[in-house]
Order: structure tokens, then C-alpha cells, then sequence
């Protein structure tokens, strides 16, 4: 037999509402961190479906180009002079590769959402980026009525980024500048 004291049922109330007291602080720290996962799985969807809506725009940009190329070389075949068709073949290569350079990012798509892509920095003429850049986009610009200029100043130093990163940058502003700008 047990004796009851008087202070006893308080007690066991006290204890019950300290309980309580702990499980609603639990939940909503539970609460709080099934919102940040949520958040955070929110922003790698938005952050994915840019990454493949940009290596999509990055892939259309050199496939116009190349098409560009090849179209005239085509309809033009017999009014090219050497020269200027063996410069058409050029970029339309460079484009061509520059293609299989993109068809690559998609592979590293996977990396990314997997946080494995960090930029590679190397040294590189800006100055020689801008005209590669400038030349591939020469045909597209003619056809809209835009015409393109580069006011480069000499004996600039090389830069150390990633130049696939820094290409595509200027190649997706000049493709949007020629798209929005009046001939």
C-alpha cells in the first residue's frame, strides 16, 4: 500500500504539461526543417530547370549559326570565292564543335544537381573570345540588319575565368542583343 500525499497529482500534471511542453517544441522544430528541405528541394528544381533552359538556348545560338553558314555556302557555291568559302567552313566547324562542347553540359547537368561542377579557371584572351564570338553571330546579325562592332583595347592581359562559362555569357547577350535590337 502506498501512502498519498497531498502534493503528489500536481506534481504528475506538472510533469505531464513539461512533457507536452517538449513534444510541441520538437514538432515544430520538425516542422521548421521539413519547411527548409522543402525550400531548398524548390530552389534545385528552379535551379535545374534554368540550367537546361540555358544549355538549351546555348545549344540553339551555334546551331543557327552553323545552319547559316551552311545555307549560304549552299545557295552560293558557285559565287564564294575561295577564300570567303574556306572562312564560311571554318566557323561552320568551329560551330560544329562548339555544339559537341554544349552536347557535353548536358552530361554535366547531373553533376551539377549533384554540386560537383565548380568553374575551371584557365588563362585566355578575352580580346580573342569577344571576336570568336563576334564572328559566329556575323551572318545572323546581316540577316536581321544589325551590324556588329568591337572597340577593343590593345595589349589587354589575359584574364584567368572559365572561358566555356564566360563564352557562353557573351554569346547568350549578343544573341538576345540581335534578337531585340531594330535593324
Amino acid at each position: 500500500m502506498s501512502a498519498k500525499h497531498e502534493g503528489d497529482e500536481p506534481d504528475t500534471r506538472k510533469n505531464e504539461r513539461d512533457e507536452i511542453v517538449v513534444l510541441e517544441s520538437a514538432f515544430a522544430q520538425m516542422a521548421e526543417r521539413i519547411g527548409e528541405q522543402w525550400r531548398a528541394l524548390g530552389r534545385q528544381d528552379r535551379e535545374r530547370r534554368e540550367m537546361v533552359a540555358n544549355i538549351s538556348h546555348d545549344l540553339r545560338t551555334p546551331l543557327s549559326s552553323l545552319h547559316g553558314y551552311l545555307e549560304t555556302l549552299s545557295l552560293k557555291v558557285d559565287s564564294l570565292a575561295d577564300a570567303e568559302r574556306r572562312r564560311y567552313l571554318s566557323i561552320a566547324l568551329a560551330q560544329s564543335a562548339k555544339v559537341g562542347h554544349l552536347a557535353q553540359s548536358l552530361f554535366e547537368l547531373a553533376r551539377l544537381e549533384h554540386g560537383m561542377v565548380a568553374p575551371e579557371a584557365e588563362p585566355f584572351s578575352l580580346a580573342d573570345l569577344v571576336q570568336d564570338v563576334f564572328e559566329k553571330f556575323e551572318l545572323p546579325a546581316q540577316s536581321c540588319g544589325v551590324r556588329l562592332n568591337t572597340h577593343i583595347a590593345p595589349r589587354l592581359p589575359s584574364v584567368l575565368a572559365d572561358l566555356g562559362m564566360i563564352e557562353r555569357v557573351l554569346t547568350n547577350l549578343l544573341d538576345n542583343a540581335i534578337c531585340h535590337t531594330p535593324a
